[in-house]
């Protein structure tokens, strides 16, 4: 049987081969027959006319011209590290209510990493491989400034040629910081979550308003032309206001937009979004991320939503998407300490905990095993994800999320199919009919050829 999946929407039928990622249109009659193919109906209505040898003619030309195209895989080489997350400060100058990281210090002490901790992670895990990136991450990663000053003066004088960058809250940002960015990152990205009353009642721990002290910075930073994103937490108390909240921060000059649910929270938490509210905020998300496609392909200058440019890359380049990140392959996480996980999500679980940076056998067999084991891990191994028309725009699940709420690796949470597949519904039929239009080809090409630096860095999901 032909691995197809057809959405039906205002009467027009848009069909999608997940293993090609082939995306076109049919006419209704062809879209009525080919939802009753895929249905696996023992006969077609009457009304829809066609013998079986019709139809399995059609089916036979649409597996061809599908599969014209050879598709590629992105993440399923066996690859070293070319991506590190330093976490350089175990703490945090806000308190923020759903922070899923004990505000910085990922439940133990607080700390800062030190500069011998960094360079040997740097010696050891990146080397001199060419094209590197090092994620300053915390807590807040400017609070420990000078180290990040010192990384940067080492990585030059070693002639490493790292890309840097960073995710902050913005309220430490002072002049010789602001330089600093200009000087040495590729791009910067600002936690905010909505407009000043939304923000401040989810993210605080300052004396003056966190909104505020961000908008300036990000007014700051704005002056120059320069690659800055925002981050965006979604939760119980923001739920019903995603259009205020996404119609707000795209007025605020960046490039990009970048959104999660607030997770790992007990159900008793203010913040907590429940399966119920969690499925309307997707089908009003879903809504959002049309209205910003369409947008681009007008030639708007609005900031770029969530997974447009991930989803319009895959099909475009027709390059599966087999993991949900590089974590454990190309990117792994360091902490202050100079412990190595796979990612900053699995800090703390001491069966991921591939070894010490400065144990002088690292890496060593920890390190191997679980490497090997984050390669093997791909939507293909996984019982529920092989069998999905989504999987290679998917990606699957964030590793660690699966791990904590299924303690499997491969099995994604129930929230991630329902967002993915509502998403995907939602865009495929806008993407099927930009494809169609040379004029609004032309503007995504235009505007994503200026995030492409960005996007392929191994730190952005």
């Amino acid at each position: 049987m032909m691995d197809i999946y057809v959405i039906k929407r205002n009467n027009k039928y848009i069909v999608f081969n997940p293993e090609s990622l082939f995306l076109f249109t049919v006419t209704e009659d062809i879209g009525e027959i080919l939802e009753y193919y895929v249905s696996q109906s023992e006969s077609l209505p009457e009304n829809l006319g066609g013998s079986e040898r019709d139809i399995a003619s059609l089916l036979d030309s649409f597996d061809e011209k599908a599969n014209l195209d050879i598709c590629n895989s992105k993440g399923c080489e066996e690859k070293a590290p070319k991506a590190l997350c330093l976490i350089v400060s175990h703490d945090c100058n806000l308190r923020c209510g759903y922070c899923y990281a004990d505000h910085g210090t990922f439940g133990g002490e607080k700390k800062l990493m030190g500069f011998k901790t960094a360079k040997e992670s740097i010696d050891k895990l990146l080397g001199k491989n060419s094209n590197n990136f090092i994620l300053f991450f915390g807590g807040e990663p400017f609070l420990n400034y000078p180290l990040m000053k010192d990384v940067v003066e080492y990585g030059n004088r070693n002639e490493l040629n790292i890309k840097y960058s960073t995710i902050t809250n913005g309220t430490i940002i002072n002049e010789s910081i602001k330089e600093f960015i200009y000087k040495n990152f590729f791009a910067l990205q600002i936690s905010l979550d909505g407009p000043k009353a939304i923000n401040d009642f989810q993210r605080y721990g300052s004396p003056e308003s966190v909104h505020d002290r961000a908008l300036e910075t990000l007014d700051q930073l704005r002056s120059r032309d320069y690659p800055l994103s925002i981050k965006c937490i979604i939760t119980k108390k923001s739920i019903n206001k995603l259009n205020t909240i996404m119609e707000y921060l795209s007025t605020l000059g960046v490039g990009s937009i970048a959104f999660s649910e607030a997770h790992l929270l007990p159900k008793d938490s203010k913040f907590y979004i429940s399966d119920t509210e969690y499925e309307g905020c997707i089908t009003e998300l879903s809504r959002i991320l049309v209205k910003n496609l369409d947008q681009l392909a007008s030639g708007d200058k609005t900031p770029v939503i969530g997974p447009i440019f991930d989803i319009l890359r895959s099909l475009t380049t027709k390059t599966r998407k087999i993991n949900y990140c590089s974590a454990g392959r190309e990117y792994v996480a360091v902490t202050a300490e100079g412990d190595v996980y796979p990612c900053h999500g699995f800090v703390g679980i001491d069966e991921f905990k591939m070894g010490n940076v400065l144990e002088e056998d690292f890496p060593g067999e920890s390190y191997a095993t679980i490497s090997d084991l984050f390669s093997k891990l791909n939507v293909n191994i996984s019982e529920e994800c092989s069998l999905c028309w989504a999987r290679f725009l998917c990606g699957g699940d964030c590793a660690a999320h699966s791990y904590i709420y299924n303690n499997d690796l491969s099995k994604p949470t129930k929230r991630r199919c329902i967002m993915a597949k509502s998403i995907l519904e939602a865009l495929l039929p806008e993407i099927a009919d930009i494809f169609q239009d040379k004029n609004k080809m032309q503007n995504i090409i235009k505007r994503f050829d200026r995030s492409r630096n960005v996007a392929q860095s191994p730190l952005i999901k």
